[in-house]
């Protein structure tokens, strides 16, 4: 198992995707999983800014292990305007991931959110449309789609149950859950849950909880059960997953969220590879 350090905490804390990229490999880390967010958004960075990305990936010696796509709120929405242009985000993500050597992309938001006066039956309808149709595109490029639960009543998938159920409308040879730990815990869905999904499961998210909210803290600060949630994947197969799907197994550390300042995200990678090396300590960078 590979160790990822997730980009969203240096976002977070107004640390640009370059220098994100440099302080990662001072840390020792390969794999990264990268937030398609701010400096990592490939629809507002200059061609320079792209080059200069794909460039320190080769040259440090990086992988992209997951591209999370953060612009996904309205991927159900109501508006079939907002629908097509979070599609082209997501294409644009992709082309960007492959462009880095990558073959996973995460859509976030829990495929949508829930809209005021609109029903949940349709808005879970154009969810599954809205994720077909892009796992299609993406199938023709060998691209690998994993979905996020979200653990809030609001989100389309909520839960592992929902998961299953959208897996099963999707019904794609290339659509994955992605298993986040604090979601989890939130959701008081413990590892026993996993078996559901367990011959799909290729990545891993360790965040941070105080049991009600997702805290995405510096890990080893909140309540998330880290230690039984990895034990867990171990023995359902993920690294044998990963083989059969050309990837590598990777558990990355999330932290920082939008909305959320992180004060100095060095201190908080240090601290949370601090602890790891006793609560984990076969999850190294």
């Amino acid at each position: 198992m590979n160790l990822a350090l997730n980009s969203m905490v240096y976002e977070a804390g107004n640390v640009d995707a370059k220098r994100m990229l440099r302080k990662a490999k001072d840390f020792g880390f390969t794999y990264i999983d990268f937030n398609a967010w701010r400096s990592g958004d490939p629809g507002e960075m200059s061609r320079q800014d792209r080059q200069e990305i794909v460039a320190l990936f080769r040259d440090l010696g990086l992988r992209s292990s997951q591209m999370l796509l953060i612009g996904t709120r309205g991927v159900a929405s109501a508006d079939p305007k907002v629908r097509a242009g979070v599609q082209e985000y997501m294409r644009s993500c992709a082309e960007f991931q492959l462009e880095l050597g990558g073959r996973e992309v995460l859509v976030c938001w829990g495929a949508g959110v829930y809209e005021n006066g609109v029903d949940r039956e349709v808005t879970w309808g154009r969810s599954v449309e809205a994720v077909r149709n892009y796992a299609e595109w993406c199938h023709e490029r060998a691209i690998l789609v994993e979905m996020e639960l979200d653990p809030h009543v609001y989100f389309v998938l909520s839960n592992l149950y929902e998961m299953v159920k959208m897996l099963e409308a999707v019904n794609l040879p290339n659509v994955f859950p992605n298993v986040d730990i604090g979601h989890l815990c939130i959701t008081r869905e413990g590892p026993k849950t996993l078996e559901k999904i367990s011959n799909r499961i290729l990545h891993v998210h360790i965040s941070e909880t105080d049991t009600f909210e997702h805290t995405n803290s510096i890990i080893g600060t909140g309540k998330a059960d880290i230690r039984s949630y990895i034990d867990k994947v171990v023995e359902l197969g993920m690294e044998g997953n990963c083989r059969k799907h050309g990837v590598s197994p990777v558990v990355g550390i999330e932290m920082g969220e939008p909305g959320r300042h992180v004060d100095d995200p060095d201190r908080w990678v240090r601290e949370s590879l601090d602890y790891l090396k006793t609560a984990v300590p076969e999850l190294r960078p």
